[in-house]
């Protein structure tokens, strides 16, 4: 019992949510400032109101940046962490998923455009553990409900979580910003 209590608490102290999970002071403004100061970092998405995106074929659409790697008859070696561009890659795969979330959110209102914070929790398996949405009322939104469902079955590549001073991390944490309106 002793030592998994001493696992959890060095867990949290190195290697547990990151420090933008734990700062819920800092605002959702503040927070978004400072994520898109570079634009092209901002995943952007629209869609018309009333536009369908089926969701049979959401795992069909690879964006720019879109990384996929094929081995033959080995397995590929695990990195030590993911770097930005395995992790965007994904999230520019998965691109067509929001825009799936949006479309049912313009269904319900053909106004509705914003701008969010997601971040994500990512474990050592390449799962997702944890969606946060910011802010808040996008979270409890029909748009955040299905993103939230929908990203936590996004696999990003499995890494070993050893830290370049060589402490180990059970997960990562990863947060970027999200702007999505209406086409025109």
């Amino acid at each position: 019992m002793r030592s998994s209590v001493l696992c959890f608490v060095l867990w949290m102290i190195f290697g547990g949510w990151p420090v933008s999970f734990a700062e819920e002071t800092e605002s959702f403004k503040v927070k978004w400032n400072r994520l898109a100061k570079d634009p092209g970092r901002v995943m952007k998405v629209s869609a018309i109101p009333g536009e369908e995106v089926p969701e049979a074929t959401l795992n069909l659409s690879f964006g720019p940046g879109s990384l996929i790697s094929v081995a033959r008859g080995k397995e590929i070696s695990k990195k030590n962490m993911l770097e930005d561009h395995d992790i965007l890659g994904v999230i520019n795969r998965n691109l067509r998923v929001v825009k799936y979330c949006y479309c049912k959110a313009l269904k319900r209102d053909p106004s509705f455009e914003g701008q969010a914070v997601i971040g994500l929790q990512i474990a050592t398996s390449g799962q997702v553990d944890r969606v946060i949405i910011e802010p808040g009322k996008m979270a409890e939104n029909i748009f955040g409900r299905c993103l939230s469902k929908r990203i936590l079955k996004w696999r990003f590549p499995k890494f070993k979580g050893v830290k370049n001073d060589g402490l180990r991390v059970a997960s990562i944490g990863y947060e970027f910003p999200l702007a999505f309106n209406r086409a025109q």
